[in-house]
This record gives structure tokens, sequence and C-alpha cells, in this order.
């Protein structure tokens, strides 16, 4: 009995702990907004850019489930609000990047809010991660 408990204590001390590799995806990526209109004529066509940038040799796994959901206020209309691996600029890119256009019925400050549900992937783990960010769209 005693053997057993050393063996499943040692098996556990060589294990990777959850935490730490969960602390480690949320630290291997960033969302990046660069490309985004800032600054959109109303009634001109713009657009709204998320870019997933793994670093450190992980990636975005190309088949895991990926969703990309966006919520605007009324006087900005996306042209899609729900969006995947296939709605990326280049789908098997193992660092999507999703274009969004957009236009604006009336002037005013605006955020776009995103949320982005994806697997970042090492060579020894895959995580899970849920993000939301906000992008801001001034109509003039």
């Amino acid at each position: 009995m005693l053997r057993t408990l050393v063996v499943a204590l040692s098996l556990a001390a060589s294990l990777p702990c959850v935490a730490d590799v969960g602390d480690e995806a949320a630290r291997s990526y960033t969302l990046e907004t660069s490309g985004t209109t800032s600054h959109v004529k109303v009634g001109a066509p713009g657009k709204v850019v998320l870019w997933i940038r793994p670093r450190g040799g992980t990636h975005v796994h190309p088949q895991a489930p990926l969703a990309l959901s966006l919520q605007a206020p009324p006087a900005l209309k996306l042209a899609r609000e729900k969006l995947g691996h296939r709605d990326a600029v280049d789908p098997k890119s193992e660092a999507p990047r999703f274009e969004i256009p957009v236009t604006a019925s009336a002037a005013g400050a605006y955020s776009v809010q995103a949320s982005v549900d994806f697997f970042l992937c090492s060579d020894t783990w895959c995580v899970k991660q849920v993000r939301s960010i906000s992008i801001p769209i001034t109509a003039k």
C-alpha cells in the first residue's frame, strides 16, 4: 500500500500542474486589432480586424473548434456576427486573422465587443481559451 502511494505521488509530481499550463497558454498569444478602421465616415465601408497571434512555438489548433462572436451597437452594421476557422483570411493559418466589413449609420463613438473561443496548443499541451476584447470605432 505504501509503495502504491509513493508511485502515485511521484507520478503526480512529474505531471505539469494544470494551472501552470493554463497560465502558460494565456501568456502565449495576443489578440490584436491593428488594421481595424478606427475612424470611419458614416455610410462608408470600414472593417473590424481581429488576429489571434500565437507566440513561443504555440499555434491555434486548426481542427479544434474556433468561434468568434461580435456584438455592435445598432448604429454599426457588421457583415457577420458569428465566425469560425473557415471565415479567417487564411483558414489554414495557425495564427487566424479575421476581417469583418462594418458600416456606420450615425456619427458617434462605438465599441464592437468580440468574444473568441479557441484551442491554443504547444508540443506538449492544448488548452481552451475564451477571451473578450473591445474594439473602438468612431464614426464621423
